[in-house]
């Protein structure tokens, strides 16, 4: 009988790393049934195929075009009107015309309002010159709204329910309270004026519920709403392949990035390890940490290694648009004090099976493969170790934040010493033994995958 075998794939940076093409890559090398998605729906998961398939999947899982099916787990948070765009687009774009029948919803997954979106694209409107960074959806809006307001929060369940009108209700009367202060004080950019009125004249719109209740219900008729008995029963009972698909990386974790250019939802890996032994998963279980070969960074936030000059070389072809909320995309030399730093918040270099280097064809193109082997000015005990490593301080609410805050200014603070590796005129062979001998000496973890072109076949698994 096929035994069962699950793969987690932890964005080891701040969300950017390459997980579509990675998970795409292991559900056709092992014919996966199911993707299972956490975190929330900002993903922008670029996948392109050998066949001339390609899509920026959000809330579909980035095996859907070989087939697999797509659970979004009790710890993902959905987006019902994106949802359905994207629904849209797979099916004229690409034919999957039955493209619901290959989706399942736990009941108790929490729903993102545009009325969250709304307030997400205010407030970082109104940071002005000192931004936070977002993907501006309104995931953190929610999951704090729900923290706060449990009563009133949506779940899937809620969707296509006689009461589901008044939360909606319930929920914008929240946003406009809390936002009062906000819009009174009318502190944004001459640039961002238009685009604030029209989301704040969308907040008091009372047409506005009727078309979000009619949307939120169109949803509820389309998907399949599964009790969370479900993922137990009818996914990880299953003999063959599961993958778990997240949306965001280490270093933008809640109480473990850099405050507070982070997101509310939890990106370690042990949040999937958690619902997984609640179901009893019984498989085997490879977790794998993903990276580019250089470093990344959508937005606001420290970055040591960022390198403006290397941006146009570095960037062709990528599915990362600019936006006015998330900011600029951000490039530099790969940053091995960060990834050492992430794959310790995670458990350490024996928690991983392996890694998957995404974009080293981008190295190859350039001819030089940069890597930060350390940081300068960092004589401060409290944030860095005596071997230069970035300490790891573990915990959760305001005093975690505080320390995570001090710690991304410190951060801001050091400079990078690089190494530079010349591949320029070095055959795939001899790339693939570089990167696996120096992240392997470096970081102690082996490397599985290195990625040297955008499709599956591009992808060589070690």
């Amino acid at each position: 009988m096929q035994e069962k075998q699950l793969f987690t794939i932890t964005d080891l940076g701040g969300g950017d790393g390459g997980k579509g093409g990675v998970v795409h890559k292991v559900c056709t090398e092992k014919q996966a049934h199911t993707v299972i998605k956490v975190g929330g729906a900002q993903g922008s998961h670029g996948v392109r195929t050998s066949f001339g398939q390609s899509h920026n999947f959000s809330q579909f899982g980035c095996g859907t075009f070989e087939g697999t099916r797509t659970h979004m787990s009790e710890i993902m948070l959905v987006e019902p009107y994106l949802l359905l765009e994207e629904a849209q687009r797979l099916k004229f774009e690409w034919g999957i015309h039955n493209i619901f029948d290959y989706l399942t919803i736990d009941q108790t997954a929490l729903c993102i309002t545009p009325y969250h979106t709304i307030a997400s694209r205010l407030r970082e409107m109104s940071r002005t010159h000192n931004p936070k960074g977002t993907v501006g959806i309104g995931a953190g809006e929610a999951i704090l709204d729900a923290e706060s307001h449990p009563l009133t929060a949506i779940f899937a369940k809620d969707l296509g329910q006689p009461h589901l009108r008044k939360k909606i209700e319930t929920i914008r009367e929240q946003k406009i309270a809390d936002l009062l202060p906000l819009i009174t004080a009318n502190h944004f950019l001459p640039e961002d004026i238009v685009c604030a009125k029209s989301n704040i004249e969308l907040l008091y719109e009372n047409d506005f519920v009727d078309r979000i209740l009619e949307r939120f219900n169109t949803l509820a008729t389309s998907a399949k709403i599964v009790p969370s008995e479900y993922l137990k029963k009818h996914i990880l009972s299953r003999p063959g392949t599961v993958v778990v698909e997240a949306s965001h990386g280490i270093l933008t974790d809640r109480y473990h990035g850099f405050h507070p250019h982070t997101t509310k939802v939890r990106t370690l890996p042990q949040e999937t390890l958690r619902m997984l032994e609640q179901a009893n998963y019984d498989g085997e279980i490879f977790k794998l940490g993903v990276t580019r070969g250089y470093q990344i960074r959508h937005g606001a936030g420290p970055m040591v290694t960022e390198s403006p000059e290397l941006t146009d070389t570095l960037l062709p072809g990528s599915h990362k648009d600019e936006n006015r909320w998330q900011g600029k995309v951000r490039v530099g030399p790969l940053d091995l004090i960060a990834l050492r730093y992430a794959i310790e918040v995670c458990g350490g270099p024996s928690f991983f099976d392996g890694l998957a280097i995404s974009w080293f064809d981008q190295i190859q193109t350039v001819g030089k493969w940069d890597v930060c082997t350390a940081y300068r000015n960092i004589d401060d005990p409290l944030y860095f170790s005596t071997d230069g490593s970035i300490k790891v301080r573990r915990g959760s609410g305001d005093q975690q934040l505080a320390y995570q805050q001090k710690l991304g200014e410190r951060l801001s603070q050091c400079t990078p010493e690089v190494y530079s590796y010349d591949v320029q005129g070095k055959s795939q062979e001899e790339l693939i033994e570089l990167c696996s001998q120096t992240l392997l000496e470096k970081l102690g973890v082996p490397v599985r995958m290195i990625s040297f072109g955008p499709t599956e076949k591009d992808k060589v698994c070690l």
